[in-house]
């Protein structure tokens, strides 16, 4: 039986995959490090890395951010399968605005709390309604370690990655406004999914992981 690793989206933490049935696999959550200062993607890929133990059969989980690290990690770590949601699985597949963005390097001025109330104005679109969600969102993004924001951005903006292995299993929601449906190619589609789909639709993304966790 594999174990199951879980990175999630910007900012937040394992609460993002409480609503998530792995079955009977073990489920372990790592744990955000803050990027060093212009440091790529993939180095700090390697680094979060150093929370997976590889000498046990793995998968890796990963949601928006989180996914493009398992992206990344998967070319250096071989998992046995790699799951996608609500991601990104090279550069191409980012929307323009933030390709845009490595052009006008703005963030990097900005200090968390600038991110976190973005991100909360901003709840609805990244899919969070309702008052219970939205506590959720707020309470998870203050979770972040200090300084964390804009380098995990600086990350993202700067991903250089320019083509995807093969063996990803990519989820994706035709209502994702973050990152929109149109610039990516997915394996299973989420009909309504937001980028909040992995608490919204969780049993339908439950079911998708298990049935192709039986094939490996």
């Amino acid at each position: 039986m594999s174990v199951i690793y879980c990175i999630p989206g910007t900012g937040v933490d394992e609460r993002l995959f409480s609503k998530i049935d792995f079955g009977k696999h073990e489920v372990r959550h790592v744990h955000w490090i803050i990027p060093h200062r212009r440091e790529s993607l993939e180095a700090y890929a390697l680094r979060l890395s150093e929370q997976i133990d590889t000498s046990k059969p793995f998968v890796l989980v990963g949601v928006s951010f989180g996914g493009m690290l398992c992206a990344t990690l998967m070319a250096h770590l071989h998992p046995q399968r790699v799951f996608l949601i609500s991601s990104s699985k090279c550069r191409a597949e980012l929307p323009p605005k933030i390709r845009f963005m490595k052009i006008f390097p703005f963030y990097r001025l900005l200090p968390d709390v600038a991110f976190t109330r973005a991100a909360t104005l901003s709840r609805r679109i990244f899919g969070f309604r309702g008052a219970e969600e939205s506590r959720l969102f707020e309470d998870m993004l203050k979770s972040a370690p200090k300084g964390f924001y804009s380098r995990a951005v600086d990350c993202i903006v700067r991903w250089d990655a320019k083509v995807f292995r093969p063996g990803i299993v990519h989820i994706h929601g035709t209502h994702d406004k973050v990152l929109p449906l149109s610039f990516v190619k997915a394996d299973y589609v989420i009909e309504g999914g937001s980028h909040n789909m992995l608490r919204t639709h969780s049993e339908e993304i439950s079911g998708i992981i298990r049935k192709e966790l039986e094939k490996i």
